[in-house]
């Protein structure tokens, strides 16, 4: 079981940090999230994949990078 929380990574983001938190949630390389989601953007449904990551990128909080994992901000 993954006790991770899952946070926007800030200090590894393209756009908004929500591949990279969720490649770190996942505990997998964020290579294979972005490739996910920019084929989600090119197939014909992809509007729900636009839609998706508007409301993670609202619905994730930020996240600071330490050491080794990543912490809420709003924790400090």
């Amino acid at each position: 079981m993954n006790n991770n929380r899952l946070f926007r990574d800030v200090n590894n983001k393209v756009i908004g940090g929500v591949a990279a938190g969720i490649a770190n949630y996942l505990q997998i390389d964020v290579v294979i999230i972005r490739v996910l989601l920019v084929m989600g953007f090119f197939i014909p449904v992809h509007f729900p994949v636009f839609i998706f990551y508007i409301v993670m990128w609202i619905a994730m909080p930020k996240g600071v990078k330490t050491t080794n994992h990543i912490e809420s901000s709003a924790m400090h």
